[in-house]
């Protein structure tokens, strides 16, 4: 049909899926995201942070995982999706869901990152001892170079 409408093709994603559905994580659309960004989340069903709309990762939420358009399109002639009616997304949309999206209501330890063997606890902390050595450097060779012009 986009062929059709567009007479060319859409722009993919890594798993050959519509970059329009699939181009954007879950999280970054989520109604909640302010709160995971505060540090807000539901610890329980039910509970009070769960009435004031906490963020769900917690409870298992997979929307930090998972590309689809689910929060801007909803179900139900868009009425609603899981997050906004209580419960985490559960990442159905990935690859190999049942194996990697599996616990629904239990949080991921250390996903690996799309495209990447790592984690971006991994990342980051490569990038952090990557700054330390290049600050180190640049102060040794800040020391020799002054020493050079006395």
């Amino acid at each position: 049909m986009y062929y059709i409408m567009f007479g060319r093709l859409p722009a993919l994603d890594i798993f050959n899926r519509p970059k329009w559905a699939y181009g954007a994580r879950v999280h970054d659309n989520c109604e909640r995201r302010g709160h995971f960004d505060a540090g807000e989340f539901v610890t329980e069903f039910g509970d009070d942070n769960a009435k004031q709309g906490y963020c769900l990762f917690k409870m298992g939420c997979k929307g930090p995982y998972t590309y689809n358009n689910c929060p801007t399109e909803r179900f139900n002639a868009h009425t609603s999706w899981p997050v906004l009616a209580g419960h985490g997304c559960i990442g159905c949309s990935e690859p190999d869901f049942w194996d990697e999206m599996a616990y629904f209501e239990k949080p991921l330890s250390r996903k690996p990152l799309h495209g990447l063997d790592a984690t971006a606890d991994t990342i980051g902390a490569v990038t952090l001892g990557v700054t330390a050595v290049g600050i180190g450097a640049h102060a040794v060779s800040s020391i020799f170079a002054k020493k050079v012009e006395e």
